[in-house]
């Protein structure tokens, strides 16, 4: 099971945690993991690049952390959507995702 965990300081995202393996499929072919991967990696992407904070991250074998030093409206918006994205992923795959926020 994959476990996302979303922290806030005042109302705002301001860490995300990721760990373990979905076991929806073989890896390589689950497309679980692919999918919570996509959106987590995609999101500190666009907080780096977009939004321009320079987010501290760890990358290691099923897991994925990363936590802003600061936050702003892009910043906001892109982990909003990133949040709602992974709920979605959430209710079509429920034995494989849990989401504490």
């Amino acid at each position: 099971m994959t476990t996302i965990r979303i922290f806030r300081t005042e109302g705002h995202i301001t860490a995300v945690s990721v760990e373990g393996h979905a076991g929806y499929a073989e890896e390589g072919s689950d497309i679980v993991c692919a999918a919570v991967s996509s959106l987590t990696q995609g999101a500190l992407l666009g907080v780096r690049k977009v939004a321009g904070i320079d987010a501290e991250s760890r990358v290691s074998e099923g897991r994925l952390t990363f936590r802003l030093p600061e936050y702003n409206e892009k910043s906001d918006a892109i982990l909003e959507t990133m949040r709602l994205a992974l709920r979605d992923v959430m209710e079509g795959y429920r034995r494989y995702i849990r989401m504490e926020d």
